[in-house]
């Protein structure tokens, strides 16, 4: 397996901003469960999230909404932090 995102599984809004674009292009929100915050909150861990969704903030689109948790590995993985 590659050590870099596979872009082509996952969506892209309507002028091409996809999960890697640049923070100003795009806005990222992590929904997590009661008990990834309190690991987030006490321990400062990351935990994986319930669901991620990816809104391009030129058009206030939200183009990908992930709620499968392999994609979700996935994407935590290997994405660009």
């Amino acid at each position: 397996m590659s050590n870099f995102l596979d872009l082509s599984r996952f969506k892209v809004s309507s002028i091409n901003t996809n999960i890697e674009s640049a923070d100003e292009k795009l806005k990222i929100d992590y929904v997590y469960s009661a008990i990834g915050w309190f690991f987030i909150s006490f321990f400062g861990t990351t935990w994986i999230p319930k669901s991620i969704s990816f809104t391009c903030i030129e058009t206030n689109e939200v183009f990908e909404h992930l709620t499968d948790k392999e994609l979700i590995k996935y994407y935590m993985l290997y994405s660009k932090k």
